[in-house]
Formats: C-alpha cells, structure tokens, sequence
C-alpha cells in the first residue's frame, strides 16, 4: 500500500498544480457558510452510504467491522483513485489493505468485499447515467453528446464488471477459466500461482454470496442508489447556491456529463470535468462561465476530499508500518 500512495504523489503535484486555485477561490466566496456547511453534510451523508453498502457486503459474509471505520477506509479510497490515472479506480487495493490490517479478515474475502461493492456501484452508475441521459434526449437537448464516441467507450469498459456479476450469478466463473486457460495456476513463479488463486477464491466466495444472501444484494443496491441521489442532490444545490436556475432535466443532463467526465483516465477528470459543464451549461442555454463555476466548485470538493483521504491513508500506515514490511520480507 506503501507504493500506492506514494506512486499518486507525482500525480497529486501534477493535479494541484493544474488546479486554478484563484479561480476556485473566487467560486467558494460567492458562497455563505451555511451553504457549504450543508453541502458539506450531503457529501458525508454520501461516504456513509457508500460505507454502509460496503458494511452490509461485509456482514452478509460473516465479517464484522465498524462502520466508522469504513468511511475512513473508503475516504482513503477515494484519495488513491482521485490523483491517480484511470476512471476512478486505483484505491481498491488501499481498502483490501487496511481491512486486513486493522481486523481479523483474511485476503479472499477483503478481496470479494470490496469488488463486489464496486460492481454494485458501477451497476448503478451505469442505470444512472442511461437514465439521465434518457430523460435529457426527450427533453430535446444534449443530443450532439450521440456523436461522441469516448462516453461509449467508457460506458461498455464499464458493462464488463457487471457482465462478470451475471455470470457468477449464473454458476460460472469467468476468471477462474481465463486463469487456468493462461497457464497462471501453473507457473513456475510462485507469486502468480499464489496471485491466481486467490483470485479464483476471491471469486468463489462472490458466488456464493449472491447465491446465499439475495437480500442483502438488494439492500446494497437500494443504498447505492440512495448514495446517488445524494450526489445529484449535492449537485442541485451547488447550483442553486451558485445562482444557476436549472429545471430538472438540465440539472440531470449537466450532473450525468460530470460522472462521464469522472471517468476519463485522468487523474480526476482534470480537464476533461470542465469541458463537459461548460458544454452543459452552453447546451441548457447557459453561459459557459456557469459550467466553469460548478466544476470548479466540484474541483475544490474533491481536492479537498482527496487530500483528506491521502492524510488518512498515511496515517493508518504509520500504524502498521511493521506489518507491511513483513509482507515484503
């Protein structure tokens, strides 16, 4: 976990760098305190529901683990992947670490816990970017997005975890046959045989649990949902703090362009968050500088969130340096 974060350093200074400081400092002072304080209060309300999908994962297969804890590991989380290339991933190994450190979970099952979880938020983020893109199509505005091929793209990379859901869900194991077809069980490096099966463990133990607690799955998904009306209700009220009248479908069309840019293999969707509200705000009738003060309301979020996650992370390494350099021994 050492190389996680230390690999998101360079990173981090290359973002916050690329960061417009002046400018986001500008957006947050056209804001009162109570408004932040309640935006604030949202996004906690969101890490909590993230943590609490993650907690029902984890009781559902016999792991208990306080969900304080949780948040923390998933503030963690969010650092890594933030100010690290990729479509928000990157911070998973970060979670698996810090839940085999700090209580009594074995490998496979931090493993299996932490991407179900993540399978489940990718299902949900795929229904609700189609939604919101449904809704703004009828709304007779946003169709130039059809002629951009990127967000596809993105969105079929996204498709394959849930696709590997299904078919688990379905009695077969794709990864175990991909594992043994590759020749990885039987390699003579004793790192990739231990590797593969793991993973293949990893994966058993998924089965079994969509098999076993179909009820705990739908709890899950229900509050993943819950977590993302949360963030479209962050957003809502970022823009009406910030001035920016927007009707329903607007707010839908402008919040579903952001995730798509949260996907982008860029360390926070630097450039890429900003274009797609300008383009938004230009879309609804806007002007562009009204897309540049939500995302930079959204940049300093982040930010500051990430930091958080990076500082914690430290932390909870400092605690269980010795541990970790055993691993490497």
């Amino acid at each position: 976990m050492w190389l996680i974060l230390l690999a998101s350093i360079p990173l981090l200074v290359w973002s916050l760098g690329s960061t417009p400081v002046n400018e986001i400092v500008q957006v947050i002072s056209r804001l009162h305190l109570a408004q932040i304080v309640i935006l604030a209060g949202v996004n906690i309300l969101v890490f909590l529901l993230m943590a609490l999908r993650w907690e029902i994962i984890l009781r559902a297969m016999g792991m208990k683990v306080p969900l304080i804890k949780l948040v923390s590991y998933r503030l963690t989380s969010f650092g890594v992947s933030y100010f690290t290339p990729g479509p928000q991933f990157g911070g998973e190994p970060a979670q698996v670490a810090l839940l085999t450190r700090h209580h009594p979970v074995q490998t496979a099952p931090a493993i299996s816990s932490v991407y179900l979880d993540k399978l489940l938020e990718l299902l949900v983020n795929i229904l609700v970017i189609a939604g919101g893109l449904f809704l703004t199509f009828n709304a007779g505005f946003g169709s130039e997005i059809l002629r951009q091929n990127g967000w596809v793209l993105v969105l079929l990379v996204s498709v394959v975890p849930v696709a590997h859901l299904i078919t688990l869900k379905n009695g077969r194991y794709p990864l175990k046959w991909l594992l043994e077809k590759s020749g990885t069980l039987c390699s003579t490096r004793q790192w990739m045989r231990k590797t593969g099966n793991l993973l293949i463990e990893a994966e058993g133990q998924i089965a079994i649990f969509l098999e076993r607690n179909p009820k705990s799955l739908l709890l899950a998904i229900l509050v993943s949902l819950l977590s993302w009306a949360g963030m479209i209700l962050e957003y809502f009220l970022a823009a009406q703090f910030l001035a920016l009248l927007m009707n329903g479908q607007q707010v839908a069309f402008a919040f579903v362009l952001s995730r798509l840019a949260f996907l982008a293999p860029l360390p926070g969707g630097l450039g890429v968050l900003e274009a797609s509200q300008v383009f938004a705000m230009q879309s609804v009738g806007m002007p562009a500088a009204a897309g540049l003060a939500l995302s930079l309301w959204m940049r300093a979020r982040d930010v500051s969130i990430g930091l958080a996650g990076l500082i914690m992370g430290g932390w909870f390494l400092s605690r269980t340096a010795p541990s970790i350099q055993e691993d490497f021994k």
